[in-house]
């Protein structure tokens, strides 16, 4: 090997071995700064930890409260309230665990299924003012007004009788006003059958939709309207219905809510 080619080999590891010297001291120098995101894990699972035991505190308490104030009200098991007009009018509930929809139906003399659906939820969270309430009652000659204003307290409830000899119902859609305890027409759609006014199916209720509902109430016959209005009435659609509807909503609304603090403690302990 020639001397200046020995002289060129020497002088690339010289740089080579230089350039190692500089690369290494940066590789350990990242590693040392890479070092406390690793450390950051272990400290996750604890924080974690103490807000779900936060949420399950408040949760505990908040059950705890529900259900003392529930005991001290005597309310856990049905109301005698709600005892006295179920057996006035022949009414029997309709048990739906979970769900916020409540049914009540009573068979009657005349061979008719009458069934009562509403929402708890809805007709919980209606807004009562008993000043408001006191001024309908003393201001009849302004209904129009009276109408218009409370216009936020109306809860949707749902009317189908139907005949036991052959099935076919007539769905009533009313409008109940929480304030004057009293019950306004929508709507009333006949049906073929019974399945076909009370089938829960998405398909069956699409149908319902769908189907004609007849002109607005309000625009039938007077005289329609009136002998409609009475035959509701004499079917138990009333204002000791409406107290009903709204007593037993909060009941339902309020062991529901229960129901749920349970459900989610159980996920959170």
């Amino acid at each position: 090997m020639s001397m200046s080619l020995l002289m060129r080999t020497s002088a690339r590891r010289a740089v080579l071995a230089a350039t190692r010297a500089r690369v290494l001291p940066q590789t350990v120098r990242m590693t040392t700064r890479i070092a406390p995101v690793a450390r950051s894990f272990t400290t996750a699972p604890v924080r974690f930890n103490q807000q779900r035991d936060a949420v399950s505190e408040i949760l505990k308490a908040e059950l705890r409260l529900e259900t003392e104030s529930l005991a001290d009200a005597g309310e856990a098991e049905t109301p005698a309230l709600f005892s006295e007009f179920l057996e006035k009018y022949g009414f029997e509930v309709v048990a739906t665990p979970g769900k916020n929809d409540a049914h009540i139906f009573k068979k009657t003399e005349d061979g008719e299924t009458v069934s009562v659906f509403f929402d708890v939820a809805q007709v919980a969270n209606l807004p009562y003012d008993d000043a408001m309430a006191e001024e309908v009652a003393n201001a009849k000659s302004e209904e129009e007004e009276d109408f218009d204003s409370l216009a936020d307290n109306f809860a949707n409830v749902n009317v189908v009788v139907s005949k036991d000899v052959d099935g076919s119902s007539v769905s009533f859609d009313l409008l109940m006003n929480l304030q004057e305890g009293s019950f306004y027409v929508d709507s009333v759609t006949p049906f073929a059958s019974k399945d076909a006014a009370l089938n829960e199916s998405a398909e069956a209720e699409l149908s319902r939709e769908l189907s004609y509902h007849g002109p607005p109430f309000s625009n039938l016959d007077e005289e329609l309207q009136e002998t409609l209005e009475i035959y509701l009435s004499s079917r138990g659609i009333n204002a000791e219905l409406s107290s009903f509807i709204s007593s037993y909503s909060e009941f339902k609304e309020n062991n529901e809510y229960i129901q749920w603090l349970e459900s989610m403690k159980k996920f959170f302990n």
